[in-house]
């Protein structure tokens, strides 16, 4: 839909005739032109003169040329792209091979024999008497949940109750910004 207001914008727009210059712009865009040139032309003509820019004195980078390739994730670890094993030696075949020959032994010297296959079929078995005293019962809280004890945060029950100076001082700090508040308040006008 944007596509087809935009081309119904351009069409529009295209079907305009060009608006040509008035002729004092024509004679100042001449004028401008042939300045331009003067100066240009005398730019190049003196080239002892020109100070060279500072790009000039950086060596320009080699050009990278651009790769055309396939993305590294895609091209397996061989050389020419191909995946090539690399077989293992006789000396790492003769470790492996000692390591479970060694391991193996292990297991036959700590078991007496070959571990035995887990089985996976599920094993009832009365459970044995336990052989230690189960620890003593504790009694169910029957008091307050924790969420309702105030803590002493806004809007709770206050912990401790106020002096009689502090509850003087707040009376007295009332007192003074009720007369401070209305002292600055704009007079009431009753229009009745």
């Amino acid at each position: 839909m944007r596509a087809l207001v935009v081309l119904a914008v351009v069409g529009v727009c295209s079907a305009f005739p060009f608006i040509r210059d008035a002729p004092d712009v024509q004679a100042e865009k001449e004028r401008f032109f042939e300045v331009f040139n003067a100066v240009q032309t005398a730019a190049t003509s003196h080239p002892a003169l020109q100070r060279p820019s500072p790009a000039a004195y950086r060596p320009s980078p080699a050009v990278q040329p651009k790769w055309y390739g396939p993305v590294a994730a895609t091209v397996p670890a061989g050389v020419d792209g191909t995946i090539t094993p690399v077989g293992d030696t006789q000396e790492v075949n003769a470790a492996r091979n000692a390591f479970f020959n060694a391991y193996n032994e292990q297991i036959k010297a700590t078991v007496g024999s070959a571990p035995a296959v887990p089985s996976y079929a599920p094993a009832y078995s009365p459970a044995p008497a336990p052989r230690y005293r189960a620890a003593p019962v504790q009694p169910k809280w029957t008091g307050p949940v924790a969420a309702t004890v105030p803590a002493g945060l806004p809007g709770s029950a206050p912990q401790v109750a106020d002096t009689p100076e502090v509850t003087a001082a707040k009376q007295e700090f009332f007192n003074t910004y009720q007369r401070q508040a209305a002292a600055a308040a704009p007079p009431s006008r009753n229009y009745y």
